[in-house]
């Protein structure tokens, strides 16, 4: 084992020393440190480069992890709640993504996975004590206030699937009762509180039905860098529990940035469209909050349900992006592509909503010669479908 580690065959190495390791050392022995290199390739993006030439895991594991920079978001409420130094259990701990942060944030972690594999991984990697077990077995979870849970999204081994159906994660809801009621007996001063991490376009009445009517739960929506990343069920009370005031959040994380915004669900205001189009971040859109952002900000809607909103001038919030209206014009591919060659159109980045388009397609055959990258949208308002052509703020 010394041997592959000093070989360099960890990093990611070509056929001809692959090949070359494969005489020098077990058949099994090889494939877990080309397993274990092609994961910590992967897992540079989301842990950085160092932390992750260190890192113990598999390639489904990775996937699977929290970023070191939303799990570090997680963490910090987790500080502010319960307290540094207190005791998180971190169950279907998997590689130890969320436990990696966790222990930074100057918590003790216990991780727990049903997988004995998972468990020792999770150990190495977050540097805490893990368990094998499984969340609502009493004998062998940990007994705190403070827990964060982790359900697989997919169904591993051959022919892996994501499942959607909060029935079908593993553990499911039953179980998440069964932790919810721990936590709530270990309750220190009426203090409790727990973190689910779903799937970014879950439901948030489906998770109160799951867990009932009386646990106070805040959703939250997590995008990293302009993309969705989870969800997280915030859940306790007691005066100080994980879960906030409002019920639901969206939260845009983007480097060591993290901007946040709280409220109820509503939809946005209808007007006339504007001189530019506003496009709130993801995690806006799928926490239903782009009533508050418009309240907020003065922006509006200009077609219902159609996500998109509108104003007179940039959006002044770091939560949308805008695009000033060069043209607006009925959706014809050649008068668009015409515009575009008469205006030194050259990137033509092509947006839509609710399948109106074949982006892809859209911008190859619309790519020009010139210099000016262009911004399409190509929407359906109410029968018509409409083209706006865009500059990029």
């Amino acid at each position: 084992m010394v041997g592959l580690r000093d070989s360099g065959l960890y990093a990611g190495s070509g056929v001809a020393e692959i090949e070359r390791f494969r005489g020098k050392f077990p058949a099994a022995l090889v494939a877990v440190a080309i397993e274990l290199g092609e994961a910590r390739r992967r897992a540079g993006a989301k842990f950085g480069e160092n932390a992750a030439s260190a890192l113990i895991a598999d390639r489904a594991g990775v996937e699977m992890a929290s970023s070191a920079a939303v799990a570090d978001h997680k963490a910090a409420r987790f500080v502010r709640v319960s307290g540094a130094g207190a005791t998180v259990a971190d169950f279907c701990c998997g590689i130890g993504g969320d436990a990696m942060a966790l222990t930074r944030a100057g918590l003790d972690v216990i991780g727990v996975d049903a997988d004995p594999i998972r468990a020792w991984m999770c150990s190495e990697n977050a540097g805490c004590q893990a368990v094998v077990g499984h969340a609502e077995d009493d004998r062998a979870s940990p007994h705190t206030p403070w827990f964060h849970l982790d359900p697989a999204r997919r169904i591993e081994g051959s022919g892996a699937r994501r499942v959607f159906r909060l029935e079908d994660l593993s553990p499911g809801p039953d179980a998440w009762r069964t932790v919810i009621e721990r936590s709530q007996r270990c309750a220190s001063g009426g203090k409790w509180g727990g973190a689910i991490k779903l799937g970014p376009g879950v439901d948030p009445n489906e998770v109160r039905c799951a867990i009932g009517e009386r646990v106070p739960l805040e959703m939250e929506y997590i995008s990293q860098d302009g993309r969705m990343s989870q969800a997280v069920a915030w859940l306790g009370g007691g005066g100080g529990g994980l879960a906030g005031e409002q019920p639901l959040r969206a939260t845009a994380v983007s480097g060591t940035r993290v901007h946040t915004l709280t409220g109820e669900a509503g939809d946005p205001p209808i007007g006339q469209v504007g001189s530019h189009l506003v496009e709130a971040d993801d995690a806006v859109e799928r926490a239903g909050l782009l009533g508050v952002i418009c309240r907020t900000t003065g922006l509006r809607g200009f077609c219902t349900g159609l996500g998109l909103l509108t104003a007179d001038g940039p959006g002044a919030t770091p939560m949308v992006s805008s695009f000033e209206v060069l043209a607006q014009m009925p959706w014809n591919e050649r008068r668009v592509a015409a515009y575009l060659r008469d205006h030194d159109g050259g990137i033509v980045e092509v947006k839509t909503r609710a399948g109106a388009a074949d982006t892809d397609a859209l911008q190859g055959r619309l790519r020009g010669i010139g210099a000016i990258p262009h911004t399409l949208f190509v929407l359906r308002l109410g029968r018509a479908m409409s083209a706006f052509i865009t500059r990029r703020l």
